[in-house]
């Protein structure tokens, strides 16, 4: 699908993989309404946005409301007339044991990094099954594949929003309408800092521009399914194979790092929490 000339709504616009996918599009010639809570960063977002797109601006929306999606579409619609692109790309993480993960906690999760996305595709797409021509790439994670520690809902939420999308490119076939499946690696964003807990992983982040990349490639091949960096992908297909071994490894390297983190914390006198 062309780019240029497209009207493009990016969701978590603000910063990381949605700023950079907001400003690649914006290069590409479309127009891109850049969506996200903190309208201060969002700004500054479409202030580069401008230079290439210049009918570009930012909508400050809170995709946990429930009527979020559609707004934004009907806002989208009434001001720039279409929406030809989606990137669902908002996402929230919650990484605690799941044992302790409350239901309005993964509730929450679900709202935002799925529902949002189905809020704001299906308030989008009778205009583009009208014109026969759209694009919706929903960005999930290698995550939605593997358990990671204490990621549960977070991993969740993910496979939901892959498994939908894929449905949907399968209903959607010979509409005019492209549906993708971006699943990005360990990407180097906010995300990893939003928790009290720190992340399992500790290797290489890659930049947001690597995404940012994809996603436009993905839009104009059309293509149903990537993941960035690619070798990742690979991890992802052989998990339902080999399931249970990959399991025991990530619950031995979890005990590690608890280890680890428990040894950090003790007071060096080796005697629990008193102080000399």
């Amino acid at each position: 699908m062309r780019i240029r000339d497209s009207v493009a709504i990016v969701t978590g616009a603000s910063s990381g993989i949605g700023a950079a996918t907001a400003e690649g599009l914006a290069r590409r010639g479309a127009t891109v309404i850049a969506c996200a809570r903190r309208l201060d960063k969002l700004e500054q977002v479409v202030a580069r946005c401008t230079r290439d797109a210049p009918r570009s601006r930012a909508f400050q929306v809170d995709l946990a409301e429930p009527d979020a999606g559609e707004e934004l579409v009907r806002r989208t619609v009434e001001e720039l007339g279409s929406v030809d692109i989606v990137v669902n790309n908002a996402g929230i993480s919650l990484r605690r044991h799941a044992a302790d993960a409350t239901k309005v906690e993964i509730e929450h999760v679900m709202q935002v990094n799925f529902f949002a996305a189905v809020a704001v595709t299906m308030a989008a797409l009778p205009g583009m099954l009208e014109r026969r021509r759209g694009s919706i790439v929903n960005v999930t994670s290698v995550a939605g594949y593997i358990p990671n520690p204490h990621e549960s809902a977070y991993g969740a939420s993910k496979a939901a929003l892959s498994l939908w999308s894929h449905g949907l490119a399968v209903d959607l076939a010979d509409s005019g309408v492209h549906v993708g499946v971006l699943s990005p690696g360990p990407i180097d964003t906010e995300i990893w800092e939003k928790d009290e807990e720190e992340a399992a992983y500790d290797g290489k982040l890659y930049p947001p521009s690597l995404v940012a990349d994809g996603i436009a490639q993905m839009i104009e091949t059309e293509k149903v399914h990537a993941t960035v960096p690619k070798q990742y992908g690979l991890v992802g297909a052989f998990y339902p194979l080999v399931g249970g071994l990959m399991r025991k490894g990530l619950v031995a390297f979890q005990r590690r790092a608890e280890e680890q983190g428990r040894a950090a914390k003790r007071p060096p006198s080796g005697r629990g929490g008193e102080v000399a």
